[in-house]
């Protein structure tokens, strides 16, 4: 036995497939997983690979927001491309009742990091829309492009490496790795749902402004022009700035993440009262999981639906692909 081989049968997981009885209620629901992930993965790296292709195409989307949410993308792509797979490997060698180590491994190591990698990121994309609602002018003079790359770079580096030192020094799952990873997890996932709920505040704040300013200049027009003309569009009362509407996009995308990731952090917390690991580990994960990699396909459909802009460049970009391909 290699050494690969011991640490992955010393894992609780592993542990945990001696006592593992496939019921035929346990079976359907494992092949709904595997059947769900295998439609859910090719979406999310074709919908993040088109968002990737056309901020890197286009220079007029490479914004502060944009050049966040091209990070979020990429995490989203390694959960399409790389651990979906890996998991359904590894649920498929569950039902077969011949253990794949090797894809156990794959996904165990990789799901953690991209989805802390991807809560992580959502948090920084948080934090860009609260200060530049909060402090608009800091923000507008301080929020470089480059100081967005770099603070990128420097979360993805740090999650990697941490990651990588854990289990290069074959530390164990349940002694470490997943405590510390869990903590930081929780910690940025809580802080998360803090900073949604002041960008809330501070929106209502905004849309309450906004309506009474333009209310104010509509009576003011009625009384100077009784018979309604001269009105124009900018009076119109649902009239948003674009720093408002973007703050409502993040709240839209991080209520989805929360959403999703919720049912996976609770299973975590159930999983440590309950003792009921044989239920845990082959039905209940698989479920939270599976909802968590949702997100990762969702997330293309909520960039083009609030992203007028980025919307029309995946057209224009699909579009081009499609005029190119039939010239050939």
């Amino acid at each position: 036995m290699n050494s690969s081989e011991k640490f992955c049968v010393d894992s609780t997981l592993s542990n945990e497939l001696a006592r593992f009885k496939l019921t035929p209620t346990i079976y359907n629901i494992l092949v709904g997983v595997c059947v769900t992930n295998g439609l859910l993965s090719p979406i999310a790296v074709a919908g993040n690979g088109l968002v990737l292709a056309v901020i890197l195409k286009f220079p007029s989307l490479q914004t502060n927001s944009n050049l966040l949410i091209f990070s979020l993308a990429t995490t989203d792509i390694l959960v399409g491309a790389v651990v979906q797979p890996s998991f359904i490997v590894y649920i498929v060698s569950k039902l077969r009742l011949d253990f794949s180590c090797m894809a156990f491994m794959s996904y165990l190591y990789t799901e953690i990091f991209s989805l802390g990698l991807s809560i992580l990121m959502l948090t920084l994309v948080c934090c860009d829309r609260y200060f530049a609602i909060v402090f608009p002018y800091k923000y507008i003079t301080r929020a470089t492009k480059k100081r967005v790359i770099k603070t990128v770079v420097i979360f993805w580096g740090s999650w990697f490496l941490f990651n990588v030192i854990c289990r290069a020094v074959r530390v164990k799952n349940d002694e470490f790795f997943s405590p510390v990873a869990s903590v930081v997890i929780a910690v940025t996932f809580s802080l998360n749902i803090v900073l949604n709920f002041k960008i809330f505040r501070i929106v209502r704040l905004h849309k309450r402004q906004i309506l009474s300013h333009n209310q104010v200049i509509i009576d003011f027009k009625t009384r100077e022009n009784p018979e309604g003309q001269g009105k124009t569009e900018s009076d119109n009362p649902r009239t948003r700035s674009q720093d408002t509407r973007m703050a409502v996009t993040v709240l839209l995308i991080s209520g989805v993440l929360i959403i999703c990731y919720l049912p996976l952090m609770l299973t975590s917390v159930a999983d440590m009262i309950v003792d009921r690991d044989d239920i845990f580990d082959h039905v209940i994960y698989p479920l939270a999981e599976t909802v968590a990699f949702l997100n990762s396909s969702l997330n293309p459909f909520l960039y083009c639906l609030r992203f007028k802009e980025l919307r029309h460049k995946v057209s224009q970009l699909l579009r081009i692909s499609t005029a190119s391909n039939e010239n050939k």
